[in-house]
């Protein structure tokens, strides 16, 4: 389990340092940066033991990962995958755009680690460690749409204290870290017919049990280049929570009650929490139609596009996506995505407003209404 560090990690992550990097920041470091807002160290532990641990600064837009270490015991068993996997996952809600960190040349089995979590070679530092070794500075940039499409799930989880990897999955995309754990190449490595049949495969382990494979189209569209459908004019209310709980609720049922519920609190916590926008058409004050607004650097996300079954055909999905993009132009943001159901005829009406298929994201459904 990765976890931000506590004093009284610190001896360990010091011992840590010393036995594995000849040196250490020293206690006075970590004790003094319990109060910086910028220092983001972690630990990670097993049964109570802490194994590893990351350092870190992080301004707000790219990450500066200082050390990284996993105990020798504990090498070569998956573990600094996951500690590492884990520890990126942390800063996707909260816009990083970028991570970087100096390894040595020499060490081959980290740089492998490195670049099977996405990162690139950017640089080499000549002579930068002792011994004149040579560094290579390596970055990871974060990819805007999976993230996005993650983003949701992995705040939905932490608020049912879940992680967001093998453990929880429910209607979600699979964790695009987690596919790690399994020993696989990286998701856009690989080719759709590949992919299928891992997915295909993993349905056989009891840890998949009941749960089948579908897929929905990650679409997107300039906001400046979006054409509007509507023809009906209907009025969007904005962040409307009268009734959102149970509007939401019902419109989640079939993923079963304990979601349903735990979805719908989620979600009316966020928008009141200003983290989520709700945009709502209304008919004699209850919500017909709604759409959830996510907001990601100059893109937005469009979560759950709904309209209620008897009001269908009626302009009502198109005026709320309109209010939508005027919001993304006002509040100058230039890319808006969102996902539609691969089957689903909708694709069709988003084709023609301009939006463009740029994705298949493959998740996991369980086969039968039932708990988180």
């Amino acid at each position: 389990m990765l976890r931000p560090y506590k004093k009284e990690d610190i001896p360990r992550i010091v011992e840590l340092e010393k036995i594995h990097l000849e040196s250490s920041l020293e206690e006075s470091y970590y004790v003094e940066d319990m109060t910086n807002p910028l220092a983001k160290h972690y630990v990670f532990e097993i049964e109570g033991q802490v194994i590893g641990f990351i350092s870190s600064i992080f301004d707000g837009f790219s990450i500066d990962i200082l050390n990284l270490v996993i105990h020798q015991d504990f090498q070569e068993q998956g573990y600094g995958t996951k500690m590492l996997a884990a520890f990126l996952d942390e800063f996707v809600p909260l816009g990083v755009n970028s991570v970087s960190l100096e390894v040595r040349a020499s060490n081959v089995k980290a740089i492998h680690l490195y670049e099977k979590l996405g990162f690139n070679k950017i640089h080499v530092r000549k002579e930068y460690y002792n011994h004149r070794e040579d560094a290579y500075v390596m970055q990871k940039l974060y990819d805007t749409k999976k993230d996005m499409a993650n983003l949701e799930a992995i705040l939905f989880s932490k608020k049912c204290g879940l992680k967001f990897t093998s453990d929880f999955k429910e209607r979600y995309c699979l964790n695009y870290y987690d596919l790690y754990d399994y020993k696989i190449k990286a998701l856009h490595e690989l080719r759709e017919e590949d992919y299928l049949y891992v997915i295909a495969n993993w349905t056989n382990y009891q840890l998949f049990d009941g749960f089948d494979i579908s897929s929905c189209a990650l679409m997107h569209v300039n906001a400046y280049q979006y054409h509007s459908l509507s023809k009906k004019q209907h009025k969007v209310h904005l962040n409307y929570l009268e009734d959102h709980l149970d509007f939401t609720y019902q419109v989640n049922l079939e993923y079963g009650e304990e979601y349903a519920k735990k979805y719908a609190e989620f979600s009316f916590d966020k928008i009141k929490e200003n983290k989520i926008k709700l945009f709502s058409v209304l008919e004699e004050n209850k919500t017909i139609g709604h759409v959830q607004v996510l907001e990601y650097h100059h893109s937005i996300f469009l979560l759950g596009v709904y309209v209620d079954a008897a009001y269908r055909n009626q302009g009502i999905a198109s005026a709320l996506i309109d209010a939508c993009i005027s919001y993304a132009k006002t509040s100058k943001k230039l890319e808006v995505y969102l996902e539609a159901d691969a089957e689903d005829t909708p694709i069709q009406m988003y084709e023609r407003m301009n939006f463009k298929q740029i994705e298949q994201i493959y998740e996991m459904f369980k086969e039968k209404a039932g708990t988180i």
